[in-house]
């Protein structure tokens, strides 16, 4: 074993010992390297077909090849996919929110480093040929409050995992908006609008996009910078979220 290997070693042991390794979900102690205790893990709930084959909301074997919304209004973005429910009805754990929700509001940057492990292992689209990764950006104001943009933790390590370079950069979020958890889908779409520019559309013309953020709720927001990027001279724009919130 070569020495550079020998301290890194030494280093996660270290962090081991001082950062013992928690649940997602419940934060109860591991002693396995997993992400989830036996009874969180059985509440996550994996995204699996049959989906619209655009905006990747799962629905019922024989259902056409697209939902009836995207059916009645094509998205902005070429397709969306997410790795799994936001969170599961009828289960008392919620391990997937609980962790975003802590991450994001608690400025846990465990739990984020966490989520962004998943976001690599299952970002099946990350095969997809793309240029560049780029995150769902924050405005400066939410930036400067919680010291990390959650989307940027996730772009990252799917883009080490996957070799594709990541422009945290290029979209920027140009005003700031409502948290959209307080709006209704209409008022969603208009609290986004026009709240993203791109900064070098140049270098943007002719790009294959992969846009990365943790959860897909009404897709207000990866379709306002799905716009935006085409707008700006993108070539074909693919989201990849996390998660995805689903009334069921």
């Amino acid at each position: 074993m070569k020495a550079r290997d020998i301290v890194r070693s030494i280093r996660r042991m270290a962090v081991s010992f001082l950062y013992p390794q928690r649940c997602l979900g419940c934060e109860a102690l591991l002693d396995d390297g997993r992400f989830f205790c036996p009874a969180c893990s059985g509440a996550v709930e994996p995204i699996i077909a049959p989906f619209c084959q655009r905006c990747g909301l799962p629905f019922a074997a024989g259902s056409l090849p697209v939902c009836g919304r995207c059916f009645r209004r094509e998205p902005a973005f070429r397709q969306a996919r997410a790795w799994a429910y936001y969170d599961s009805p009828g289960k008392s754990l919620q391990p997937l929110s609980a962790a975003i929700q802590r991450c994001k509001y608690q400025r846990r940057l465990d739990s984020g480093a966490a989520l962004a492990e998943l976001a690599a292992e299952h970002c099946g689209l990350a095969a997809g040929g793309y240029d560049w990764i780029l995150p769902v950006p924050l405005h400066i104001d939410r930036l400067r409050w919680r010291g990390f943009n959650q989307s940027l933790l996730l772009a990252r390590a799917i883009g080490a995992r996957h070799t594709i370079r990541v422009e945290p950069f290029v979209l920027q979020r140009i005003r700031p908006t409502l948290p959209q958890t307080q709006l209704s889908q209409p008022r969603r779409r208009t609290n986004v609008r026009g709240a993203f520019a791109v900064s070098d559309p140049e270098g943007l013309r002719g790009k294959h996009l992969l846009l990365v953020d943790d959860v897909y709720t009404s897709g207000a927001t990866v379709e306002e910078c799905a716009r935006t990027l085409y707008q700006g001279g993108a070539r074909t724009v693919d989201v990849f979220t996390l998660t995805r919130a689903v009334v069921r």
